[in-house]
């Protein structure tokens, strides 16, 4: 058989984008896709890797607690993300716990929260797409709050820039200066919270992990300077979101875990 020519390629891969829910998962995709990797970029230079894994672990209180409630998921992934990046930055800041001492305690315990709020709920399963994502499911309203969410983020990661540099690579003397240290991690931290909310309707809480992640390494291992590392991490996501969307499309597997799995293989 003849090998496929490039019209045949492009048809394959913009096929699925045809079906107006699968142009919905692509923009709540692609916007955790952008935003994600920027904030890996620091969160790998400032060692918050456990940090990112704890709080999608973290965030279940807050879904389950809004789902007993019927309130927003979304709404209650926030506040406990925040609350999480907020009581981590007092012990961290103000008691002088160490990092992953703090992040453990506050991560742990809103994780062991979340799991009986799930328990309590009359079908358990019925949370597992905030974990593991769906975006085949996504509305507009579920659209537009992840675009908000992921803009938020690249402005606050773009206007923070200084001042982020400062205090990764030479804390001392940014401290020597007068920088609140504390208060920039402490921003940081939130920041980070937005983007694993991000991802609760699209890949999944834990999916976004890997999307702050695996571009944050391959643009560390690829890039020479941190410009060329943020292009590479946005990029790396980009494919990760659309390369994922499309192959499991094709192949009818779950999109999270394939969109993950397609950042790991860069």
């Amino acid at each position: 058989p003849a090998c496929p020519n490039v019209n045949d390629w492009w048809n394959w891969v913009l096929e699925p984008f045809g079906y107006e829910f699968m142009q919905r998962a692509l923009l709540a995709t692609l916007a955790l896709c952008v935003a994600a990797p920027m904030c890996g970029i620091w969160s790998l230079s400032r060692r918050l890797v456990y940090l990112t894994d704890a709080m999608s672990h973290g965030i279940l209180a807050g879904v389950a607690g809004a789902s007993i409630v019927g309130g927003s998921l979304l709404v209650g992934g926030l506040l406990a993300a925040v609350t999480m990046a907020l009581f981590v930055s007092l012990l961290v800041v103000r008691a002088r716990v160490p990092e992953d001492g703090a992040i453990g305690v506050v991560g742990q315990g809103l994780f062991a929260l979340g799991v009986l709020g799930v328990s309590l709920q009359s079908d358990p399963k019925a949370l597992s797409h905030i974990l593991f994502g769906n975006p085949l499911t996504v509305d507009r309203t579920d659209v537009a709050i992840d675009v908000a969410l992921a803009v938020a983020v690249v402005l606050v990661i773009s206007a923070l820039r200084p001042v982020l540099l400062a205090t990764t690579f030479d804390p001392v003397h940014a401290r020597t200066v007068g920088m609140r240290v504390g208060l920039i991690d402490a921003t940081l931290l939130v920041t980070l919270s937005l983007t694993m909310v991000t991802g609760l309707v699209t890949v999944g809480v834990l999916m976004a992990v890997t999307l702050v992640i695996a571009p944050a390494v391959t643009a560390r291992l690829l890039g020479r300077s941190l410009d060329s590392m943020m292009a590479i991490a946005v990029a790396s996501g980009v494919i990760s979101g659309v390369g994922g969307l499309v192959i499991s499309y094709h192949a009818g597997l779950p999109t999270g875990p394939v969109v993950a799995l397609v950042a790991v293989a860069q």
